[in-house]
């Protein structure tokens, strides 16, 4: 996998990748290569490497589980179906995919992948949108919004979340999709 999708499917993996002295994930080239890149350019042993993907995948089995679904609401539905048009893209449907920060964007493709799940909100059902299953392994359960002129990534708490619910801090509740 590549450094960034690593980082967008398990939040912890900076920390992980840095106590091995591995800073991809700060690297303008951690978007486009590989952990095992990485890891030889840097002079990693195939046990090191070996290491740190057991410490990666440690840290996302410990992860809660998340539902198999994506909300998108109405007023984000008719947002998609507007930029849609006005790019010539009417018909295209918005895929969830990580960017080069870890995070999540949006972008317009003319149809799913096979393995990808399709949503969409009932009150505007020719808007879909396509969500891997990786991608949904970290985003599930999240509704996707458009307010303050944006798409909005809201994420449901975390097990781990310690906020009050009210004014919620954690950095991993909500994510702004560009």
């Amino acid at each position: 996998m590549r450094v960034y999708e690593i980082i967008a499917i398990c939040p912890e993996a900076p920390d992980i990748m840095g106590a091995y002295g591995l800073h991809c994930f700060s690297c303008s080239i951690g978007g486009v290569e590989s952990l095992e890149d990485g890891c030889s350019l840097h002079g990693f042993t195939e046990e090191t490497l070996e290491a740190l993907i057991d410490d990666l995948n440690d840290a996302v089995r410990a992860a809660p589980a998340r539902p198999r679904e994506v909300t998108i609401t109405p007023l984000a539905a008719r947002a998609i179906r507007e930029i849609a048009q006005q790019e010539g893209l009417a018909g295209h449907g918005l895929a969830v995919v990580p960017d080069s920060q870890g995070g999540f964007c949006m972008e317009f493709c003319a149809a799913a992948e096979p393995e990808d799940f399709t949503f969409s909100c009932a009150e505007e059902p020719d808007v879909p949108v396509f969500v891997s299953p990786m991608i949904l392994w970290r985003v599930g359960g999240s509704v996707i919004d458009f307010r303050e002129g944006r798409f909005k990534l809201d994420l449901p708490e975390d097990a781990s979340c310690t906020c009050d619910g009210k004014s919620c801090g954690c950095a991993s509740a909500q994510h702004e999709v560009h």
